[in-house]
């Protein structure tokens, strides 16, 4: 049969990725009538914003996270087999007058805020291991919401910061100069700082000429730039976007994981000829074949545990490692591939 590509962010899309890559990213939006949606523009197309209209007016263009996590497809492996899932907020563009409009202050923090406690209310009824879920977003309130909402689970901030209104290009040029001040090394330890188990980032950072226009250690994914970037994450993990085919092994050679929007079945094979590894972390390569994680036996994951930390320099030790390790949840320094918006990025919204 062909394979069609789902929409981005739909059930479909995200029931599909989670069960073909080792975990998913989607984005929520809130509706008029407290629904979370699953939608990642700040309009629908045709052009009203989305938390101007409710979850009926939305039905055309978004499914509701409700909707999501009533498929046992995409809950149980979330909770049964270690799978990643990475959850986005976006905040209302400001000329919605939601959330503070162009002002923001309180009032955005209060309508992030809102948001958190919506997800953990829809999580909280399934047993999650801790180290299966971080919660992002760009907005520049989104650290003092999670604070003020109570949120225990991890969480990350997306650097730089990529307003909600203006162009892609518009967008790009005003996040220029947060990009230049903050090469990745530093990148990350803001986020050590603030406690993220992870960190969030573009392919910018580690490929092209691009990543040369950052003050401080600039790093790469080949040579001397891969072995100042091993030496100074020590581990530390990097969830770097977009990944195409071409790039998926240098990402995971390097240690890192990958989102894709390359969801096909039909790419077994990467350019260089190499069978493609979709799920790399939850259906690692051990003793010549491909066992599910969860399938694994203590000794196995030890082992397995033990060489990736010798080859990638984690700093932290083997023990610490299983302390967070169990049949159901990965280590994050763990490198795994993520279905970007679940089966990857459509032209459709």
């Amino acid at each position: 049969m062909t394979w069609v590509q789902p929409r981005q962010n739909s059930v479909e899309a995200l029931c599909y990725g989670i069960n073909h890559f080792d975990g998913v990213e989607f984005d929520l939006r809130l509706t008029t009538d407290g629904e979370l949606v699953l939608h990642h523009d700040n309009t629908t197309k045709d052009d009203n914003y989305v938390e101007l209209l409710s979850s009926n007016e939305m039905k055309p263009f978004a499914d509701k996270f409700d909707d999501l996590l009533a498929r046992k497809d995409f809950t149980n492996p979330w909770q049964e087999q270690g799978k990643t899932v990475c959850i986005e907020l976006k905040s209302p563009h400001p000329s919605s007058g939601i959330g503070g409009g162009w002002r923001g202050g309180s009032k955005r923090v209060e309508y992030i805020s809102s948001m958190v406690k919506m997800v953990d209310d829809a999580i909280s009824q399934f047993e999650l291991p801790e180290g299966t879920t971080v919660l992002y977003s760009f907005d520049k309130k989104f650290l003092p919401a999670v604070k003020a909402a109570g949120w225990q689970h991890p969480k990350a901030r997306l650097m730089p910061t990529l307003r909600e209104w203006g162009s892609g290009n518009l967008q790009r040029a005003i996040a220029a100069p947060s990009f230049i001040a903050h090469s990745l090394p530093r990148l990350m330890r803001k986020h050590q700082k603030w406690g993220a188990p992870m960190i969030p980032c573009t392919l910018d950072y580690l490929h092209g000429m691009n990543r040369h226009l950052t003050l401080g250690t600039s790093v790469s994914l080949t040579g001397k730039g891969l072995e100042k970037l091993t030496k100074a994450r020590k581990g530390f993990p990097a969830f770097v976007w977009p990944v195409r085919v071409p790039h998926e092994k240098l990402i995971l050679d390097a240690g890192l994981t990958a989102l894709t929007d390359d969801s096909s079945p039909k790419i077994t094979h990467l350019p260089g000829g190499s069978p493609r590894i979709t799920r790399p972390a939850s259906e690692p390569l051990f003793d010549g074949q491909h066992i599910p994680w969860h399938e694994m036996t203590n000794d196995s994951r030890k082992e397995l545990l033990s060489a990736q930390r010798k080859r990638w320099q984690w700093g932290r030790s083997v023990d610490e490692l299983l302390d967070s390790t169990n049949e159901n949840q990965i280590p994050w320094e763990v490198p795994r591939i993520i279905g970007h918006r679940g089966a990857g990025k459509t032209n459709f919204k």
